[in-house]
């Protein structure tokens, strides 16, 4: 049988997004919520805690069918999916690729520090060849100071994360699907 499961982003509310993961697992739904530890300062004690790395949103893979989109709404913690866009005669609704969601849980289970952005940023695609984000394809960003950063972008939700990246671990992408090195 021919597997049409795509990713999909899927918008829940505010700090709902742990629960709606949990509610469309018991549904069965294969589900991603890529997490960041933070420190949250109380006039008591400082804690590392776990928050959304994208806060109000996380990835389902599914096959998109009327009956397993309802179930999913169904959720209470669940707004809507991302994307919707209505032809004459259907509803359809825009995937995400898979290499973004592979080059985003490359960069999450690195366990280096992740800045998550509210903004795409133009620049050079590049494939990191080694290293803790090795198979990632992100943006590249160099700072005044020489130093490189990886974007992973999310274009569908207007956002990415950005960590720094070592320079001797990145290839860009060519036109013609040809890598070579960044200078």
């Amino acid at each position: 049988m021919h597997d049409d499961k795509k990713w999909y982003a899927v918008s829940v509310f505010a700090r709902q997004e742990k629960a709606a993961f949990g509610e469309l697992g018991k549904l069965g739904f294969e589900s991603y919520l890529p997490m960041r530890s933070i420190r949250r300062c109380w006039s008591d004690r400082i804690k590392e805690v776990k928050v959304a790395l994208f806060p109000g949103y996380l990835f389902v893979h599914m096959q998109l069918d009327l009956e397993a989109r309802v179930r999913m709404l169904r959720l209470r913690q669940v707004i809507d999916m991302v994307g919707r866009q209505k032809d004459e005669h259907k509803l359809t609704v825009r995937h995400i690729p898979d290499n973004q969601i592979e080059s985003l849980r490359l960069m999450v289970e690195s366990k280096q520090d992740l800045e998550p952005i509210n903004q795409l940023v133009k620049g050079t695609e590049v494939k990191i060849l080694r290293g803790p984000f090795k198979g990632a394809i992100g943006i590249v960003e160099k700072e005044p100071s020489g130093r490189r950063r990886i974007v992973v972008q999310i274009p569908l939700l207007g956002r990415g994360v950005r960590t720094e990246v070592s320079a001797d671990d990145l290839l860009s992408r060519e036109e013609l699907g040809v890598y070579s090195l960044v200078a």
